[in-house]
């Protein structure tokens, strides 16, 4: 075995396992994974299309194309209320996950640790990769709300960084702004980082709103942005992300992400500018039918025995409490793959706060939805 200690450190992704047996089986039904059914936007794909034609075929300037860095340091500014210099403190990336890989690698020591507010995405095997530590603190249901006392327990001299969410995958919490800013004085009162993950701030309901930490002048020093276009604008396989972060953050995610992958896209960070310069209909059109279909799944899932799942204010995903039906989340999401054939995330992937739950994606048509609670229905018709 010639395998390093760091990938011996971690297990391949739940979701990413889960998606790979799906693949193959055309029989399920799938509410599985994170991805917009939508197409790109014409608009955006035309500028694609245009970029390649004009031979953006070749390498970038390392942290983007400043036409792009300066698109996003516009609307951070006017949309978040972050000051970014689009030169030295933004850097476009090969998506989300090499934005928050190179955060990771240029902040995290050995040995260091990371709170996670679970349930959490997959950040643990990011951190796992550069020998830090992840440490849960666990959110409780129905609103996953975190609050500071939640978060402080945990705080040792070890701790460097604290990792926001939200809007939250899985759990389709919006954190308030007051707990954000709780947060953030938490993390100054104990010299700390916040990686804040704001890819979701777009899918956003009822009249919820999402809050910037780095928006707040006296800990903008302190905080590290992230955002991608896979979410708002449908363009996962683009694979544009970015990071907003002080200039000598900056200066060590751009040598990092340099390592890894040089640039991304040429006429990937095209497409980019379009989206967020060109016309934003598409995205209101699209979170208006996430709306639709958050409101078919939640009715459909309460209609269903043993299925209790309060209204996400955010994101594209339903998370259901499932413990009455007395099983383990991973038991219940492998029964109803091979017996209602419909694929589930189940809410264990997502740390020990996540079990006795499920993360069912509502990124996926109306038809297929109603077709999975039908499936779920009738499952649990037959098994209870």
């Amino acid at each position: 075995m010639h395998s390093s200690k760091r990938v011996q450190s971690i297990e391949p992704s739940p979701i990413r396992r889960i998606i790979d047996l799906t693949e193959s089986r055309p029989d399920i039904v799938g509410l599985h994974a994170g991805e917009p059914d939508f197409a790109t936007p014409k608009h955006i794909v035309e500028a694609g299309c245009q970029a390649l034609r004009d031979e953006y075929t070749h390498y970038t300037h390392g942290a983007g194309l400043l036409q792009l860095r300066e698109a996003i340091a516009r609307k951070l500014l006017e949309e978040n209320g972050i000051e970014a210099n689009p030169k030295t403190e933004i850097t476009v990336t090969a998506g989300g996950f090499a934005a928050i890989f190179a955060i990771i690698q240029a902040t995290i020591e050995p040995e260091d640790e990371v709170i996670l507010l679970q349930p959490a995405w997959s950040y643990s095997g990011f951190i796992r990769l550069a020998g830090g530590t992840p440490i849960g603190a666990s959110l409780h249901g129905p609103d996953f709300q975190p609050s500071r006392a939640s978060i402080e327990e945990h705080v040792t001299d070890r701790t460097r960084m604290i990792l926001v969410n939200s809007p939250n995958n899985p759990t389709g919490s919006v954190y308030s702004r007051n707990s954000l800013l709780d947060i953030a004085k938490l993390a100054k009162e104990h010299d700390l980082l916040i990686l804040a993950d704001e890819v979701y701030e777009k899918l956003v309901f009822d009249g919820n709103e999402h809050f910037s930490i780095a928006s707040r002048s006296e800990f903008k020093d302190s905080v590290i942005t992230v955002n991608s276009f896979s979410k708002t604008y449908a363009m996962t396989g683009w694979r544009i992300g970015y990071v907003a972060a002080n200039e000598a953050i900056t200066t060590d995610i751009r040598k990092i992400h340099g390592f890894m992958v040089s640039c991304a896209p040429a006429s990937a960070q095209k497409a980019a500018v379009e989206a967020l310069s060109g016309p934003q209909d598409c995205v209101s059109e699209m979170v208006e039918e996430y709306r639709r279909r958050r409101d078919l799944i939640v009715a459909g899932l309460n209609d269903i025995d043993g299925f209790e799942c309060t209204p996400p204010k955010g994101t594209f995903y339903a998370f259901p409490n499932v413990s009455k039906l007395k099983m383990p989340s991973a038991k219940i999401a492998e029964k109803l793959l091979e017996q209602a054939k419909t694929a589930t995330i189940p809410g264990s992937a997502f740390g020990d706060a996540g079990e006795g739950y499920l993360r069912l994606s509502f990124a996926s048509s109306q038809r297929n939805i109603q077709e999975a609670l039908a499936r779920i229905k009738t499952w649990r018709s037959r098994s209870g």
